[in-house]
């Protein structure tokens, strides 16, 4: 096992990195044959996950509690920009991309069948075009100042994994080749170098982890076993873990050679799951677990990846459901670096257009505005200052995406309800949990300031006896940002068969909560306003808005004046302005 990392730096990494483009289809289509696009729950037939080999394997080791690092070459364009707020969101540190104006990054079209078959169409972008003078110039020092660095032969040139490599070993810095693609398809089909070269690469990388068609190829034995041992005495590696998809994988470290069975999941997309078994394998390097416990964490990773879309874990969910499969020895919380930062400040920018830009503009000794030095910054962690405005930032974009997508008719199902019930003589409430309770209560206390009368419901004492206040007719506004929270879903059924009509203020519109309403306010949120875009930040901001947009809108509805707010509201500097002043808003 590998013994000599610095646990106080960061696992750091440069290769395929992409936006994967998701189709799932009735089956893979063959030559001169037609199959079909099926939508999704949401009647969507596309589906944009951030993927890519290396960065995949970087966002599942970053799950595992290691800090991680991506360096290389960006576009400016949509995709790159949407993979850069996907590594801020994991807080995956990006203080050495380099993003080259007026040029494309990386994507993926992936073809995913009913049966979790699949087939992929990679454009590399820019990564196809990185070579060892690049490394040599722009990442070197982030080379030498990591704890692991790692590499893949599927995307990035042979001559630029063989630089990265060997600037590492010279550093004494430990190093991860992920062997995607067999021997062939890298020199003949991807032209990423010569025979010599993959062999080179092989001989530099203290891990190897080929895929089984990579490893058929590279070392001729009955046996996955016989062919992980024979891998490691030929390039003199120190690990090497062979993954077999269903089967499992076989890992040796010449001590002991240890096959792992797949943990039985379900399997719904089977994209990316040995990128996420390296994730796992390097977690348990870092951290130093025992070979058999490394595997195991390494299968959980891939078995989780297989149960979701794409590749790149979800926050929230995949630790915890990585661990309800790891049956090993703990590892720390997730601690990766927030550098959320990058917040264009650590992110290079270089102009450069046309088809030469890149050559043009990361040639050594080009000059590269905003970069201080050839080499890119050490990885580290950006101010609390710039996560703080990156966050305010978000947020107001959020806020414009959100209103850019409402129509004029957007409160009028909510409005119709809450007249109805008032002229029944019913009245309004207002539920919700978390932090989606501290914005039901603001919607009340605006209503009942503006002329409705609205009082809040918490839902937690709703099922002891709290629902007696709402009454046959009354309509209940429920504000959940998932739509899927027990202890509100739990009130809504309770107020339902109570003859409550409900008002969703949710994020999902194919939610419990919206099937169980009779009008819907989406309010859609991407991401977290964050560093690990977890907190509640983006999402309650939009909630607020639409909430008191509601109220706005019934203000207007019923003609509430200014005399009539100055009854409601005599308190105060706003009190005594309105004393002062006569008319109506």
């Amino acid at each position: 096992m590998i013994q000599d990392i610095d646990r106080t730096r960061t696992v750091v990494g440069i290769g395929s990195n992409v936006m994967d483009v998701i189709y799932r289809v009735n089956r893979i289509a063959g030559p001169e044959e037609k199959t079909y696009i099926l939508p999704d729950g949401t009647g969507s037939v596309v589906t944009e996950i951030t993927g890519g080999v290396t960065l995949n394997h970087l966002a599942w080791t970053a799950q595992m509690g290691v800090p991680a690092g991506l360096f290389g070459f960006q576009g400016d364009d949509r995709y790159g920009a949407m993979i850069r707020e996907e590594m801020d969101r994991h807080g995956i540190d990006r203080s050495a991309i380099r993003v080259i104006e007026g040029r494309a990054s990386g994507f993926s079209v992936v073809n995913v069948a009913e049966d979790a078959d699949r087939a992929i169409y990679m454009a590399r972008g820019l990564t196809a075009e990185t070579t060892a003078a690049h490394v040599e110039t722009y990442f070197a020092d982030y080379i030498r100042s990591a704890a692991m660095v790692t590499t893949e032969i599927s995307q990035l040139p042979l001559d630029a994994v063989i630089a990265v490599l060997r600037i590492a070993r010279e550093a004494g810095v430990p190093t991860v080749l992920d062997v995607d693609v067999p021997p062939d398809f890298a020199i003949d089909v991807a032209g990423l170098g010569s025979a010599e070269d993959f062999e080179e690469a092989l001989h530099l990388a203290d891990v190897v982890k080929p895929a089984k068609a990579a490893a058929l190829q590279i070392a001729e034995a009955d046996t996955s076993e016989e062919r992980a041992e024979g891998i490691f005495n030929r390039y003199g590696a120190r690990l090497v873990a062979i993954t077999e998809g269903a089967q499992g994988s076989v890992v040796t470290d010449g001590k002991q050679t240890v096959r792992e069975p797949a943990k039985p999941v379900d399997a719904r997309d089977t994209t990316g799951a040995g990128d996420a078994f390296l994730g796992g394998l390097i977690s348990g390097l870092f951290h130093g677990l025992s070979l058999r416990d490394t595997v195991s964490l390494a299968n959980a990773c891939g078995a989780v990846c297989c149960r979701i879309p794409g590749a790149f874990p979800q926050l929230g969910s995949s630790r915890d459901d990585v661990m309800a499969l790891y049956d090993g020895a703990g590892i720390p919380a997730r601690n990766a670096l927030e550098t959320v930062a990058a917040a264009e400040r650590t992110t290079v920018k270089v102009e450069a257009t046309g088809a030469a830009g890149l050559k043009a503009a990361a040639s050594p000794g080009a000059a590269s505005p905003g970069a201080a030095s050839p080499g890119a910054a050490s990885p580290g962690a950006a101010s609390p200052g710039a996560a703080g405005l990156k966050a305010v930032q978000r947020t107001a974009e959020a806020l414009s995406t959100l209103h850019e997508g409402l129509s004029h008719t957007y409160f009028d199902e909510a409005i119709v309800i809450i007249r109805n019930a008032e002229a029944d003589g019913g009245r309004v409430h207002v539920t919700g949990v978390g932090k989606s309770r501290h914005i039901g209560r603001k919607l009340a206390a605006t209503l009942q300031s503006t002329g409705t009368k609205a009082y809040f419901l918490d839902p937690a004492d709703c099922n002891h006896g709290d629902s007696g206040q709402v009454a046959q007719g009354d309509a209940v506004i429920a504000i959940s940002h998932s739509g899927g929270t027990a202890e509100l879903m739990a009130a809504v059924q309770t107020l339902t068969a109570n003859g409550a009509t409900i008002i969703a203020i949710t994020g999902d519109p194919s939610s419990s909560l919206a099937r169980s309403s009779a009008a819907i306010l989406h309010v859609p949120v991407a991401s977290e306003a964050g560093p690990l875009g977890l907190a509640p930040t983006a999402s309650t901001s939009c909630q607020l808005a639409v909430a008191d947009g509601l109220a706005m809108a019934l203000k207007a509805g019923r003609g509430f004046t200014r005399e009539d707010f100055a009854r409601y509201h005599p308190g105060g500097s706003l009190g005594k302005r309105l004393k002062d002043k006569k008319g109506t808003p």
